[in-house]
């Protein structure tokens, strides 16, 4: 199953949450992620600095020769990487005159739905030709939205995008695997921001909300997913709650 992790705001967790996830799938499944992101921070953060000659995102999505697979490094905890880095701002650009250029992503990663349970997608914040890529590549989509009223008013966009992608059957099957709360804390902003998420998103599932708190910087810091990092059971039950809705769904 593959998942874009996406919102076109930035600063919500989508990398942080990547990570997190992907380092629980591994505990007991193969699982690939894919840095789709030119600031590169799923890269950093999984402890990978590119080598020179090293493929990474950018080659897979102009070059139509290279493979998916050619791409992909080691990562400690079992996480396979398609690594990123600026270069790949010039290659959202490179495409933009393509034929199907939305499409490019999906037809790379196909092959390797044979050899991992999961792929997950770190989408750059905004709704470009890379996002567009990834959901288009995707068979469901996860939103981290940050506990403030602006982060929630910036889903409308990409909630209306997903549904364009649907309705003019480009992608009809895309699934939203769900809405995740992060960095909530005890504060009347985030009790009114969960209160918001429910009443306006009828039919999507909420997650349980991830909280504030500083061991996510220091987890990444340390390359670790926070489970590595601690056995802070209410930092890693709500990611846990997001791999058993992924699971049951493949």
């Amino acid at each position: 199953m593959i998942i874009a992790i996406t919102n076109q705001k930035g600063g919500v967790a989508k990398t942080t949450s990547t990570i997190a996830l992907g380092g629980l799938l591994a505990e007991t499944s193969s699982c690939l992620a894919v840095d789709f992101d030119p600031q590169g921070n799923l890269t950093t953060g999984l402890g990978i600095q590119i080598q020179p000659g090293q493929k990474t995102s950018y080659e897979v999505l102009v070059d139509r020769q290279q493979s998916a697979a050619a791409a992909i490094v080691e990562t400690k905890y079992g996480i396979k990487l398609i690594p990123a880095d600026i270069s790949l701002a010039s290659g959202e650009k490179q495409i933009l005159h393509l034929a199907d250029n939305s499409r490019i992503l999906r037809k790379k990663l196909n092959p390797l739905r044979q050899e991992f349970v999961h792929i997950l997608i770190d989408c750059p914040p905004s709704l470009g030709m890379l996002t567009l890529n990834a959901l288009m590549a995707a068979d469901a989509v996860l939103i981290p939205v940050q506990c403030q009223f602006f982060a929630l008013e910036g889903l409308r966009q990409l909630l209306e995008t997903i549904e364009s992608l649907r309705d003019e059957d480009t992608h009809p099957n895309l699934q939203i695997l769900g809405v995740l709360p992060t960095m909530a804390d005890r504060t009347l902003t985030t009790q009114d921001a969960l209160k918001t998420l429910q009443t306006k998103l009828p039919g999507i599932k909420i997650f349980e909300p991830v909280p504030k708190s500083v061991q996510f910087p220091e987890s990444n810091l340390a390359r670790e997913p926070i489970h590595r990092y601690t056995t802070e059971k209410k930092l890693i039950e709500p990611y846990q709650a997001v791999v058993k809705e992924m699971t049951e769904q493949i």
